[in-house]
């Protein structure tokens, strides 16, 4: 029960968390104060947590925050990619 209880901040927590980033990189489309590096990282790690929770827990709920976490690494990273890019892109054209 308490574990449960635990698990659910932890889920809305990490949903609250990513999401000043997103919106952030949404509304600008502007990346270059983000690190690729870190989030590359960051989705490395919520990969592999997932996967654990897949394989050893198979604990719907830890599946779920988990999963929720790598999409948002995985939203903000590609993001940052994208909206780094197209500025690159874009600067190469005005030369």
């Amino acid at each position: 029960m308490l574990g449960n209880i635990l698990l659910a901040i932890v889920s809305f927590c990490t949903f609250v968390s990513y999401l000043p980033q997103t919106i952030k990189l949404i509304k600008t489309k502007k990346s270059e104060d983000i690190s690729i590096l870190s989030w590359i990282i960051w989705v490395i790690s919520s990969l592999a947590y997932t996967t654990y929770a897949i394989i050893v827990s198979k604990d719907g709920m830890l599946i779920f925050e988990t999963s929720l976490e790598l999409f948002f690494c995985l939203l903000i990273l590609f993001l940052s990619i994208k909206y780094r890019k197209s500025k690159k892109v874009k600067y190469l054209y005005n030369q």
